[in-house]
């Protein structure tokens, strides 16, 4: 696991302080400006298997939906890059089937670094009742062990009777004092709900989510959408802050 960029910044102090008396001491410039991400999960590029086609009766290359995740590297983003990105397809060695299910399918290995990764997964849905049952869905799983990470929903949290802090409004300290989720799926596919009158998943207003990375920084991170320019979806497009403590 990474080192926690505090502990490498102070690190950084002690080698420059042991120096030069009149050396020049240059401390990094943390980013903290917004930033903003869209990846393609379902395809990107094409891929296809040979399989059998029902409607043509006859085995041919059929193209696949579910066929790509992407790791994030929230730590990774800096002033000229918006974050680190790894797309990995369904037919590559590193293609993990995530499970949260299976205790044994729910995280990566050999990805170093990542804190979210945004794929198709085994997940678990509400079955009308209360009840929570294995269901495929498409969201973010955090890097297990290593991430936590909490949702912020206004209904949620003025239904306890607390005050909802906005995306805009949160900062460090706020981030500080919450009691985050170590379940993989904290963040998961909630932030999107499917429009029955038009079959298409609209992104679910005032709600947002807090990461804790694997270098202990934290993060606000709101999806905007699920679909590209060409309305095809499958295509997760979000915005995310880094949160400095206030000196």
């Amino acid at each position: 696991m990474k080192k926690s960029i505090y502990t490498i910044l102070s690190a950084a102090l002690f080698l420059f302080s042991c120096g030069e008396e009149n050396r020049e001491i240059i401390v990094p410039t943390l980013d903290t400006s917004s930033k903003h991400l869209q990846v393609a999960i379902y395809s990107a590029p094409d891929v296809y298997e040979e399989g059998f086609n029902h409607h043509t009766q006859q085995v041919e290359q059929i193209k696949l939906s579910y066929n790509r995740q992407v790791f994030v590297d929230l730590d990774a983003v800096s002033e000229t890059k918006e974050a680190t990105t790894l797309g990995v397809h369904y037919n590559d060695d590193a293609y993990v089937k995530l499970d949260v299910w299976d205790i044994d399918k729910d995280h990566a290995t050999g990805v170093d670094g990542w804190d979210i990764v945004l794929s198709p997964y085994n997940g678990r849905t509400d079955n009308g009742s209360g009840t929570l049952v294995p269901y495929s869905l498409t969201g973010a799983l955090t890097n297990k062990g290593n991430v936590t990470a909490l949702r912020i929903n206004k209904s949620e949290v003025e239904s306890n009777g607390d005050t909802f802090i906005s995306y805009d409004a949160i900062n460090y300290e706020n981030a500080s004092r919450l009691e985050l989720s170590s379940e993989v799926d904290a963040v998961g596919s909630d932030w999107k709900q499917l429009d029955f009158a038009t079959f298409t998943y609209k992104i679910v207003e005032d709600q947002y989510y807090i990461i804790k990375t694997t270098e202990g920084v934290f993060f606000k991170l709101a999806f905007t959408s699920f679909y590209n320019d060409d309305l095809e979806k499958g295509h997760p497009a979000l915005q995310f802050q880094r949160l400095i403590k206030e000196e």
